[in-house]
């Protein structure tokens, strides 16, 4: 197992959040394991928002032109180094927790790990895409959290 990479990480809050649901220190460890297992070598900052569903729907239309709420988007600004802006809708994340029975902590993670693969160009327009990303992340996530238990 490749070992994590150091991340600049800064966490932005624009709504009320649970601080049981996340750690700064557990997100940023895991966006570095992440980067180092999918092969990036060097410098990465990356910034995480915790957003509502209205921000992200704004973001949503405004970068993707889809008018609608989704819970997780992400924005390159640069591949090499990597920069780059992730925004998860957090209520949606925690409706999606109670939908699949995992904690709020869980959903916040795999949506970063969501982030971070969009932000290495992965995609999930077409159900091929969507299937190789889905696998991935949750992969990732499982072999991050067994390493961390």
């Amino acid at each position: 197992m490749k070992p994590s990479l150091p991340v600049s990480f800064t966490l932005l809050k624009f709504c009320r959040t649970n601080s049981g649901a996340f750690s700064v220190a557990d997100l940023e460890s895991l966006a570095g394991f992440v980067l180092a297992q999918e092969g990036y070598k060097g410098e990465a900052a990356l910034t995480l928002a915790f957003t509502t569903p209205a921000r992200i729907r704004s973001l949503n239309r405004r970068f993707r032109g889809v008018d609608r709420i989704t819970d997780v988007i992400a924005f390159c600004q640069n591949r090499r180094p990597l920069e780059g802006d992730i925004a998860i809708n957090l209520p949606q994340a925690a409706i999606q927790a109670r939908e699949m029975r995992h904690p709020t902590r869980h959903e916040i993670r795999l949506l970063l790990v969501h982030g971070i693969l969009h932000l290495l160009g992965y995609t999930d327009y077409e159900e091929k895409a969507r299937r190789r990303m889905f696998r991935r992340q949750n992969g990732l996530l499982r072999c991050w959290e067994r390493r961390v238990k």
